[in-house]
């Protein structure tokens, strides 16, 4: 299994340095996301073209981007049933997600983001890089 953990790049240093830390126990590899393309790149980057290994995918996003990115995820899912249908090959992937504590609630803005103050929930991160609270399959 290939494991992934996506964070965003308004996390303070210190929360960064231990959620590396903590990421590097559980063997997945840390991406940070200065923006959405640039994450994607960095995931496809960590994920050979041939392998059909399972990618699992643990973001640490607040409630904000959350509903932003659910559209998209709602199109990677169409695209899995649809590459199934054509008897394409497709990789399982499995998505989890992590809360902000004090994440900003608004769907497109940043207006109360705390850059560098913001810490990911950690009881939340454990069961996410142990395996548990899986959000969604596809």
């Amino acid at each position: 299994m290939i494991k992934i953990l996506l964070v965003p790049f308004c996390l303070s240093r210190e929360e960064l340095a231990s959620v590396d830390r903590l990421a590097g126990e559980h063997g997945y590899a840390v991406v940070v996301a200065n923006s959405t393309a640039s994450a994607l790149s960095e995931v496809r980057r960590h994920i050979s073209r041939d392998s059909r290994e399972t990618v699992r995918i643990v973001g640490v996003v607040c409630e904000g981007r959350a509903k932003k990115v659910a559209l998209g995820l709602l199109l990677l899912k169409i695209r899995q049933l649809g590459k199934r249908r054509l008897g394409l090959r497709t990789r399982s992937i499995e998505l989890v997600r992590v809360p902000i504590v004090g994440g900003t609630k608004a769907v497109f803005g940043r207006r109360s983001c705390r850059v560098g103050e913001n810490v990911a929930d950690r009881e939340a991160l454990r069961r996410a890089l142990a395996g548990e609270d899986t959000f969604m399959r596809l």
